[in-house]
């Protein structure tokens, strides 16, 4: 990290008279300074504190923030190769040099790395590079945990004898390591909660299985008692454990960087639509007082092409940003940015930056705005708006029992809460985050209770809140197909359909698949009209889909689907192309994973088309509520990439427990393999061969294909298991039935010209007892 002059150059450097052991910084005083307080002497006086002393003990200066700095005038160009730091253990410093003074004559030196792994608190730091001529040194624009102090700090043109020399030890108090609370136990962390969630998946699948052998051995009622407990344990530990235990983020609940996004953007939609977020973020921390050289040097998301770039052209011209505001609304913007940034350190706030964007539909934006609006932002409104989302997984927990008993809602608990892609880590304690979960699961349980009105207009909802789930009326759809497909037996697939077949064909398609169509054609005529108001019209839209369109072509690291294994190539993971070099690191793989794409495409219409297929046989007798459930997996084989917390959806897929139990085994199999592959146990096998060619990928893009495989695999099984049931097989109820009862006492009537409608009525007595 260090700009040197030619090795000819240095060594005439090394060896000239003016190359010498003496302090080139020896009690000088800064020439400038740059956001820091403190007693500028105590730097270049030739004391430092203890080492591991308390990291702003008041024998340095405190850097305020990452542009903090000193710059040092020489007098003269001189040779510098050799320096000592003492700083902050758990930070990294640059020493830059020129020999004029202008900002562009600044050249990186060396970046002085953090060494936490030696301690906490003041630590001392030596390194030489080749002799190199300056007259202006600064030292500072530090990075790490926004905490940032320098004691002393000295420069030579050859090191001394001995080095570091002898320097006064300042009293100091030693650093103080923070203690967890009672919630926050040493042993109890991330790491931890997620392998007990892998545990407790492999735990619940055991059981189920245990019972699904058990029947097949006409034992159905051996320790059912004990079998029921275990369940209902399964049912609480689920809960219990999606929230980390109640430690949340094991520290705080609210999730101010989601929340930032959504509230923020969702507030000034109609100034910043999708595009200005971190634009106009840098206009108003530029115009607080000692913010503007942290925002100069600060990277940003371009959200127009998704790429990495500075913020010059942006403070170059403020009126593009400031132009959509009223004065008003700029000081209430301004007011909640800087909510905001003092609630994240000064390293999580820059890196705050380098996110996505806002990225909520228009109809996500009716509430979203009407309820950020309703006051400046502060800790009351932000803790209000925050509690939304467990009330709507409550909400999930209660639509299950209703609809398919506490046995189901326990199982489709512990894949939800075991699912390692969908924890809490990624979007918990944030902004109506989980409303669009809430209308996909209560949409598949009304339905079940025969509502398919109701429950389509909740599966139009969540589908205009969230996009993606309209992939769950593939389901649907292909069972209407195959109703009317169905009226061909006997007739070739291109021999012409009779007009009177036909209309009898489509007299016996199910009225309720056609209600839930009528009731999402519903959401979709009221919700629409609504988002105009909210979500500046048409050009609302048009910038959504702009901003849609943009996602697609813009690979991360989390994404997963049948699209991110479609395109993956171990010779182009991240691991070998990210390029730290570039102001963009990840531009490079996100190129070549879209040049591959293109090159793949076909390869990926063929596999979903086999999906599509599967789907279909699958579909086979099913009822209205399972189509929408199987029909929930094909969010997975769209041709758009999901984030990996929106694998969330498994719930809805787990509620086939209620017609075969393995289903419920395979899921939980499915969130075990997630668990496993993120816990990555070979990652402790040595470098060396043959052990390094057994050892699993640990970068995020890698891990989240072999968890899109494993989910796929998973997905997969469960339409074989329905399309291709083993002959004599069952379908197994999760509610306990009677081994005497005839199994068709569980089958609704179906293809009446009613659509069932003495079977919805017996669907509804069976629901209340």
């Amino acid at each position: 990290m260090a700009s040197a002059p030619t090795p000819a150059r240095a060594q005439a450097y090394a060896s000239s008279s003016e190359c010498t052991t003496d302090n080139l910084l020896a009690h000088r005083m800064p020439y400038a300074r740059q956001d820091f307080h403190g007693d500028a002497r105590l730097v270049t006086d030739n004391a430092v504190g203890p080492e591991g002393a308390q990291w702003d003990a008041p024998i340095g200066i405190i850097l305020d923030t990452p542009a903090g700095s000193v710059t040092y005038d020489l007098g003269s160009v001189r040779p510098v190769g050799t320096f000592l730091l003492q700083a902050d253990a758990n930070d990294t410093y640059k020493i830059f040099g020129a020999e004029v003074d202008r900002p562009d004559a600044y050249k990186l030196l060396v970046e002085v790395d953090n060494v936490v792994n030696i301690g906490h608190g003041l630590r001392t730091r030596t390194l030489s590079i080749d002799a190199t001529p300056v007259r202006y040194l600064r030292v500072g624009e530090a990075t790490g945990d926004g905490y940032y102090s320098i004691t002393e700090f000295q420069a030579y043109c050859r090191a001394p004898t001995p080095f570091p020399p002898k320097m006064t030890i300042s009293a100091a108090p030693p650093a103080i390591v923070v203690k967890p609370s009672f919630w926050q136990f040493a042993w109890w962390e991330n790491d931890a909660s997620s392998r007990f969630e892998m545990s407790l998946a492999i735990g619940a699948m055991l059981l189920i299985g245990w019972g699904i052998w058990l029947r097949k051995k006409g034992r159905p009622d051996f320790k059912k008692k004990l079998r029921d407990r275990l369940m209902i344990l399964v049912g609480i530990l689920s809960f219990c454990a999606y929230w980390n235990f109640f430690c949340f983020h094991f520290g705080n609940y609210v999730h101010m960087w989601d929340t930032f996004h959504y509230y923020v953007g969702s507030k000034y939609f109609k100034e910043l639509s999708y595009d200005r977020l971190y634009e106009c973020v840098a206009v108003a921390d530029s115009e607080e007082p000692g913010l503007r050289r942290r925002v100069e040097l600060r990277k940003i998301m371009d959200l127009r092409t998704n790429m990495m770039v500075g913020t010059q052209s942006v403070l170059a011209n403020p009126a593009d940003c400031k132009a959509h505001f009223t004065p008003e609304r700029w000081a209430q913007f301004k007011h909640d940015v800087g909510y905001f940034r003092s609630h994240h350190d000064i390293k999580r706030w820059e890196e705050a930056q380098t996110d996505h964007g806002y990225n909520g539909t228009p109809v996500w934006n009716i509430l979203g705005t009407t309820l950020a609006n309703m006051a400046p932002a502060s800790d009351a409104q932000i803790n209000v708006l925050t509690r939304i989302d467990p009330l709507f997984i409550l909400g999930i927990c209660v639509f299950a029992w209703w609809a398919f008993g506490w046995r189901v809602m326990c199982v489709a608990l512990a894949v939800f809460a075991t699912n390692f892609p969908s924890r809490f880590y990624w979007t918990g304690g944030a902004f109506l985050r989980w409303d669009w979960l809430f209308y996909l699961v209560g949409g598949v349980c009304l339905v079940k209770k025969e509502r398919p009105f109701l429950g389509g207009f909740f599966l139009g909802y969540t589908t205009l809140l969230r996009v993606f789930p309209m992939f769950v009326f593939s389901g649907p759809l292909l069972l209407i197909l195959r109703q009317v497909w169905g009226s061909r037996e006997g007739r070739k697939w291109w021999e012409p359909e009779p007009w009177e077949s036909f209309k009898d064909a489509v007299k016996r398609i199910d009225r309720r698949l056609l209600r839930i169509l009528g009731g999402a054609v519903l959401a979709v005529a009221i919700l629409v009209p609504v988002s105009l108001v909210t979500s500046s019209g048409i050009d609302g839209y048009r910038a959504f889909m702009r901003n849609t369109e943009k996602h697609k072509e813009t690979p991360l690291t989390n994404y997963m689907g049948l699209r991110t294994v479609v395109v993956y190539k171990p010779s182009e993971a991240g691991r070998v192309m990210k390029d730290d070099r570039q102001e963009d690191p990840w531009g490079p793989w996100k190129r070549q994973k879209i040049k591959t794409w293109h090159q793949r495409e076909f390869f990926y219409v063929l596999l979903a088309a086999g999906w599509l297929w599967l789907l279909y046989q699958a579909l086979r007798d099913a009822d209205p509520w399972v189509a929408c459930a199987m029909g929930a997996m094909t969010i997975a084989a769209g041709p758009v990439e999901l984030t990996c917390y929106y694998y969330s959806f498994l719930f809805a897929v787990a509620l086939l427990y209620y017609k075969r139990k393995d289903a419920g085994a395979i899921l939980l199999g499915v969130t075990a393999a997630t668990g496993f592959i993120d816990w990555a146990p070979t990652r402790y096998l040595p470098d060396t061969r043959p052990w390094a060619d057994f050892k699993m990928p640990q970068w995020l893009d890698e891990q989240y294909m072999w968890m899109s495989v494993a989910t796929l695999a998973g997905f997969v099984w469960i339409l074989y298991r329905f399309a291709y049931p083993p002959e004599n097989a069952v379908a197994e109820l999760a509610a306990e039935v009677p081994v005497s009862a005839p199994a068709v006492a569980h089958v609704p009537r179906r293809n009446t010209r009613r659509g069932g409608g003495g079977g919805r009525r017996g669907g509804r007595r069976r629901g209340r007892r």
